[in-house]
C-alpha cells in the first residue's frame, strides 16, 4: 500500500524534493503521490521521508475510505446534474378548438 497527501497539505514541497522514487509531484491544489510508483521508501529509509519531512503531517498511509470522502467533498457545492427533457411540440390532430 502507498502513502497518500491529505487536504492538509500546504503546498510547501518537502516531500516532493525527498521522495527518492519522484513519486510525488504537484496538482491542481496540492501535491499528490502516484501510487503506482511509491514504494514506501522501501529500500532506502527506515521510514517513508514524505512523512518524516512534513510540516503538517499531511502524509498517511493510504486509506480507501479518506480517498472516498475527499472525492466527495470535491463535488460538493457544484450544481447538481438535472435531466430536462425536451418538450414535444403541441399536435393538432385537425381539430377544432
Amino acid at each position: 500500500m502507498s502513502y497518500m497527501i491529505t487536504a492538509e497539505c500546504i503546498n510547501c514541497s518537502a516531500c516532493e524534493m525527498d521522495c527518492p522514487v519522484r513519486a510525488i509531484s504537484p496538482a491542481a491544489s496540492q501535491y499528490v503521490i502516484d501510487p503506482q510508483v511509491c514504494v514506501e521508501c522501501e529500500g532506502y529509509f527506515d521510514e517513508p521521508r514524505c512523512k518524516h519531512v512534513c510540516p503538517v503531517n499531511a502524509c498517511i498511509p493510504a486509506r480507501e475510505t479518506y480517498l472516498l470522502k475527499a472525492k466527495a467533498l470535491t463535488h460538493r457545492g457544484s450544481p447538481p446534474l438535472i435531466y430536462k427533457p425536451t418538450a414535444l411540440p403541441e399536435v393538432n390532430h385537425g381539430r377544432r378548438t
